[in-house]
């Protein structure tokens, strides 16, 4: 009894090593089999949100309108029965005259928030300017008691020829941006240079018989028409004043970015004063007096060198 329970031991071991050996079998051969499992997913790229942030320079070109308003007055400041500081009406003038505008600018932006957020920045531009404006003033006709049966017409007018050779700024910007747009606005110092040339004024003078023509000092025995006048000026100055606008501006690449924007320039109040000259008594001036603003529209590219 005792021999048969242990031959029944012994088979049982003897079938659980074999099932043991055949497990292990095959679990080597299952690993040997190709895997369907993929390599690891790599993670998903998420690009940093956009900034204006940085320094850039770039180019610019347009067109620009100048406003002159003027008024006139002829200031005759003679020595005798006329009193000091006679004012005869000439003339109230404006014109206005646009031309080519085009130049480089450099700057920077500070944006508080990446994405979308203030910016705020400064700014400085220099352009070629190609404006031109031209003003005239004629006197009235006018009699003097220094000179009786004596009529002194306008002859020729006082003709100003303005244009601009450049202009600039230094601004400072503030705007909010939308990702890659950005609004703006802006204002701060402008400046330009101009050209002045003046054609003087000059009066006909026209003597009756017996009286004594001015600019001889003698008797006319006929009517007689005599010219007085002065002669022209140029000059070249800078001007200084102030400038505001806005504009938007967009951002083609990461480096690469598109501007337009309007801007109004004030170069202050001018004045000038031609005169003409009369023999033995003293000068006939002309006071003009007037604004200068200028009107610019442009566009421009920046590159923004991060």
């Amino acid at each position: 009894m005792r021999r048969r329970i242990h031959s029944h031991i012994t088979r049982a071991l003897a079938i659980a090593a074999g099932a043991l050996s055949l497990l292990t079998a095959v679990g080597a051969s299952a690993a040997d089999l190709p895997t369907t499992k993929g390599p690891p997913v790599a993670p998903v790229y998420v690009p940093p949100p956009f900034t204006w942030t940085g320094f850039y320079v770039g180019l610019n070109a347009g067109g620009a309108w100048a406003s002159n308003g003027h008024n006139n007055n002829g200031l005759f400041p003679f020595v005798g029965a006329i009193p000091l500081g006679t004012f005869v009406p000439v003339s109230s003038h404006s014109s206005n005259n646009g031309g080519f505008i085009g130049g480089v600018q450099a700057g920077y932006n500070y944006q508080f928030t990446p994405g979308s957020g203030f910016v705020v920045g400064v700014e400085t531009d220099i352009d070629y300017a190609n404006i031109g404006r031209n003003h005239s003033a004629t006197f009235p006709a006018f009699t003097l008691p220094q000179f009786p049966g004596t009529i002194f017409s306008p002859a020729l007018g006082v003709n100003n020829n303005h244009s601009n050779q450049y202009l600039g700024t230094v601004r400072l910007r503030a705007g909010y941006a939308w990702d890659r747009f950005l609004v703006f606005a802006t204002g701060g110092f402008a400046y330009g240079g101009v050209n002045n040339a003046s054609v003087g004024a000059g009066v006909i003078a026209t003597t009756a018989p017996g009286f004594v023509v001015p600019t001889t000092g003698l008797v006319a025995a006929v009517p007689t028409t005599t010219a007085i006048g002065i002669g022209g000026t140029r000059s070249s100055s800078t001007k200084t004043g102030w400038t505001i606008g806005g504009g938007v501006e967009y951002a083609w690449t990461n480096n690469i970015t598109l501007k337009a924007e309007y801007l109004f320039a004030n170069f202050g109040n001018n004045r000038s004063a031609p005169g003409v000259f009369l023999p033995g008594i003293a000068s006939a001036f002309n006071n003009r007096g007037g604004s200068v603003d200028v009107n610019i529209f442009r566009v421009g590219l920046n590159y923004k060198f991060w």
